[in-house]
């Protein structure tokens, strides 16, 4: 045997008998040490980064540790990915199966792999005012533990986070409202009050407040499965351009027969809840609004009809605390304030395309105006500070 082979060797040997062991303990494994069961540890091939495939872990808490001594711990608040520091706190963990990397030198952790049964709710003063972070939560709904979505459901305006299996120490949150990216351990969402569909990614931390879906679906358009969605920029009026055949339509609430909307009235009605289907008389291409709040619906013909103008109403300044300024393209002949709860709280009747609403003795908060004219009435959200 060479010389240089000897010296190879000595190395390698020398290398390996100073290789440092790590492993991972807690709640989340077999439990913390010396108490409890063996010690997991990891396997390296450079010292350095250190692995585990198809490690069982509970919903619980870990660190990983080094030569089976509490000396030299790493421990941190974030899962499933983050840095450990000396000492760190305790990592939660979610019920799953992972392949766990670890790096010794930056602290870096990763356990990868999709947790079972993992539940996400919405927790906070916007979901419960009254009793806020003490109260529960309300849970969202899931078909893969990676996509989650919430549907009619208030807030109320307020902070709130994405929680993961009702673990406090295990919340979402950002600053950025109605869209983000939320992160583990980060602030809580600002939530403005009403009426929200909520998605949420729990891999990636996308989520995304939108306003309520409606579509309008049925025999006269295609089918009775597949909805074309309306558009909104308030939640409260919607609009769509579509093309009718003779036959039958309904509308429907985030795509989903749990709430839909239907009447015996055409071109123009208001639709009721589970009401019967909306008989289309003619093929045409059709100007459709709707008012989900109110169900009030209406179907132009773009086609036969001499002449189209757009009926659209305005409120200025929104948010104000003292007045607001209506105007439109039409006569209003009355305008109802309501609450959110859709109490009238005062009725006028302006016969004219612009008038001034006093709102000094309103609390600070959301409020509708529903204008009617001739042919339509519309809704405007309005805000008071």
């Amino acid at each position: 045997m060479t010389k240089k082979l000897l010296t190879i060797i000595a190395l390698i040997t020398f290398y390996f008998s100073n290789a440092q062991t790590i492993s991972i303990v807690g709640t989340g494994v077999n439990g913390w040490p010396p108490t409890n069961g063996p010690e997991i540890t990891l396997a390296t091939t450079d010292n350095i980064v250190y692995t585990i495939s198809n490690l069982a872990v509970s919903t619980g808490f870990v660190k990983f540790r080094q030569n089976l001594d509490w000396a030299v711990n790493w421990g941190s608040t974030t899962f499933p990915n983050g840095t450990g520091t000396q000492g760190g706190a305790d990592i939660p963990t979610i019920s799953g199966t992972y392949n766990v990397t670890f790096n010794r030198l930056s602290g870096a952790y990763s356990f990868a792999g999709a947790a079972t049964g993992a539940t996400i709710d919405l927790w906070g003063p916007a979901v419960d005012a009254q009793l806020g972070y003490g109260g529960p939560g309300v849970s969202m709904t899931t078909s893969d533990d990676v996509n989650y979505s919430l549907a009619n459901f208030t807030f109320t305006s307020g902070n709130a986070y994405f929680r993961q299996n009702g673990n406090n120490n295990l919340t979402y949150g950002s600053t950025a409202f109605p869209s983000g990216t939320a992160v583990a351990s980060g602030p809580s969402i600002p939530i403005n009050g009403g009426e929200w569909y909520v998605t949420f990614n729990r891999v990636t931390g996308v989520y995304n407040f939108d306003y309520p879906q409606i579509g309008i679906l049925g025999s006269a358009l295609n089918g009775w499965t597949t909805d074309t969605d309306l558009l909104t920029n308030d939640g409260f009026n919607y609009n769509v351009q579509v093309n009718l055949t003779t036959g039958a339509v309904k509308f429907r609430k985030n795509n989903a027969w749990g709430i839909d909307w239907g009447g015996t009235s055409f071109p123009s009605g208001t639709g009721t809840q589970g009401g019967p289907d909306i008989n289309i008389p003619t093929a045409s291409t059709y100007y459709v609004t709707f008012e989900p709040l109110t169900g009030n619906y209406t179907f132009t013909d773009l086609l036969n009809a001499t002449s189209f103008e757009k009926v659209k109403f305005s409120a200025y300044p929104n948010p104000s605390s003292t007045t607001w300024t209506f105007e439109g393209n039409a006569t209003m002949e009355k305008i109802e304030l309501l609450d959110v709860s859709e109490k009238i709280l005062d009725s006028v009747l302006p016969i004219s395309t612009s008038y001034t609403l006093q709102n000094n003795d309103l609390s600070p908060g959301i409020y509708l105006a529903r204008i009617h004219t001739a042919t339509v009435i519309q809704t405007i959200k309005l805000i008071k500070n």
